[in-house]
């Protein structure tokens, strides 16, 4: 597995090396890392396109940690960006470059293994799903395929990438909803509607909008908790 860090700090970035090579030296997993202190140089990586994942600065001078990721990006389109900085305030901006999580650098040493076991399932393609029972069979769906499930009436409508159109529909109650689901980034977000964070793009006057343009109305009473609960998923903390 190859790994780009870019930190404008070099000691903060050899420890970061550090703490990568040491998870994935328990894990008995090969890595190469490339350590840059400057957006620059990361561009200029040799074999760049081999590379998987990217811990990237925020706050670096010249170019910033935002306009790397979309750099890399049209080179490594595959590539998974994980944002690190010392202010909670860039989170909801890295998740415009579609990063795939935002860490702070205080929490480091205790936020980086989860995110790299998450990152791991992925590249692996060690994906977990969702069983419903339909027309007399079982059927399992991806939970990277979902982006919301919705309550109607007596049933359960399932929805991805295509706006409204449901993936599938099967008896059931958000009451009964596997707590698997909460564990692995869903969140109910109002009595009808429980969301995949991974596919949250912003949530602005109680309304949440999603990657693929459904806006969904977010409980009143509980907009705040609701909000908070997103923001520590994505960035691991909240300092509200």
């Amino acid at each position: 597995m190859h790994i780009l860090i870019c930190d404008d700090d070099a000691a903060f970035g050899t420890r970061m090396a550090e703490y990568v090579a040491a998870y994935f030296a328990a894990r008995s997993i090969l890595v190469q890392t490339a350590v840059c202190t400057s957006a620059g140089q990361a561009l200029e990586t040799p074999e760049l396109e081999l590379y998987q994942l990217a811990f990237l600065d925020v706050d670096m001078p010249n170019v910033n940690g935002m306009v790397l990721g979309r750099q890399l990006k049209q080179k490594c389109p595959g590539l998974k960006l994980v944002y690190v900085s010392a202010y909670l305030e860039f989170a909801l901006e890295g998740y415009t470059v579609n990063a795939y999580r935002y860490l702070l650098k205080r929490d480091i040493a205790h936020t980086l293994p989860s995110c790299l076991d998450d990152l791991l399932a992925e590249l692996t393609d060690q994906r977990k799903t969702l069983t419903v029972h339909h027309n007399r069979a079982a059927t399992e769906i991806p939970l990277d395929q979902i982006y919301y499930l919705e309550s109607d009436l007596r049933q359960i409508n399932v929805y991805g990438d295509i706006p409204r159109q449901p993936i599938c529909t099967y008896y059931g109650k958000i009451a009964d909803l596997p707590q698997m689901l909460y564990e692995n980034g869903f969140l109910q977000v109002s009595r009808s509607d429980v969301v995949n964070m991974k596919y949250v793009c912003g949530i602005r006057s109680y309304k949440m909008t999603l990657k693929n343009g459904v806006e969904l109305s977010i409980s009143r009473p509980g907009y705040a908790a609701i909000r908070s609960a997103y923001l520590e998923w994505k960035g691991q903390y909240v300092d509200e």
